[in-house]
């Protein structure tokens, strides 16, 4: 029995917008706010063969350290209690962790 994992930096563009006040009976105008920077976000996965166990993103600006790993195992084993509690009492279930 395998369980797997990966994450994925993913680059998205902050859509903030702002409202140009009018006068009288003219509507509100609403323009892309000038100088958006892209944003990075990591989301971490982990499944098996019958699909997504669990995952979750980092805020912006984190990077995994020793700490947020090992919460991140331990909300894992909460995900597999709850979605595969015939993994938890099993002897041969492989974690394949990627660059650990």
């Amino acid at each position: 029995m395998w369980v797997t994992d990966d994450e994925k930096w993913f680059t998205y563009d902050k859509n903030v917008r702002k409202r140009v006040w009018s006068k009288g009976t003219q509507a509100l105008q609403v323009i892309s706010k000038s100088g958006l920077t892209r944003n990075k976000l990591m989301l971490c996965m982990w499944w098996d063969w019958k699909g997504l166990i669990h995952y979750e993103s980092l805020p912006p600006g984190e990077t995994i350290d020793s700490d947020l790993y090992r919460y991140q195992m331990m909300r894992l084993r909460q995900e597999v209690e709850k979605k595969r509690p015939e993994l938890i009492k099993r002897k041969d279930v492989v974690f394949h962790l990627d660059n650990a």
